[in-house]
């Protein structure tokens, strides 16, 4: 009985984001689209809506009648991210201290601990997914759909940025500790401290301050 179609596009899906995020496919290289079929010996139609949902996501850029190639990200689209991602953070992080539990800010902490043992495990893979769990858990706190929503959309954009522009062992080591620091600043209800750390960890991850003005944010 042949597979639905629906089941096909998300094997095919699943295979090149691996070979994306596990840097067997690089920027610009292409995407093996006959290949891909091949090795799971089906057509290339759910091969191309796996592609395009990649594309859709900010993996994929797609030359219609030519070819398919894993998207270079520029420093400045890095920044465009950066500042989208800063404006959100900053919100959720008003909401999270308006409707937030401590129950709620000590899991954001656990997934700091959890984040920290990742990197001093090596498990960079691991590492990465629990740091935009952290982000994606602060706003799913303030239980505002849309932000959910949009946060979800930057997901694998952001674990690609991580990818590719990884920080340097000293640099990832602050960087994951202002989670404990933003987390703790919101268990000891100090909003503006907790938007402060939010403010120089994005900023720092992106490099903002070398296109915005001290206090932009």
């Amino acid at each position: 009985m042949a597979k639905p179609n629906t089941m096909l596009r998300e094997t095919a899906y699943q295979y090149i984001l691996d070979l994306i995020m596990t840097q067997q496919l690089l920027p610009n290289d292409k995407v093996p689209e006959s290949s891909v079929a091949k090795k799971f010996e089906i057509s290339r139609t759910p091969v191309r809506d796996a592609m395009q949902q990649l594309a859709n996501e900010g993996l994929l850029e797609i030359f219609p009648n030519r070819y398919v190639k894993v998207k270079a990200y520029s420093m400045d689209d890095v920044m465009e991210i950066g500042v989208l991602r800063l404006s959100m953070d900053t919100m959720s992080v008003k909401l999270a201290s308006l409707f937030g539990s401590r129950a709620d800010f000590m899991k954001l902490d656990e997934i700091a601990t959890q984040c920290e043992e990742a990197f001093l495990n090596q498990d960079l893979s691991l590492k990465r997914d629990l740091d935009c769990k952290f982000h994606m858990a602060l706003a799913e706190i303030t239980g505002n759909k849309l932000l959910i929503k949009f946060q979800k959309e930057l997901y694998l954009r952001i674990q690609y940025i991580m990818l590719c522009y990884p920080n340097t062992i000293e640099r990832e080591k602050e960087h994951l500790q202002q989670h404990h620091e933003i987390a703790e600043a919101l268990i000891h209800n100090d909003t503006d401290l907790a938007l402060k750390l939010i403010v120089d960890h994005l900023t720092s991850f992106y490099n903002l301050s070398s296109k915005y003005p001290t206090n932009f944010f």
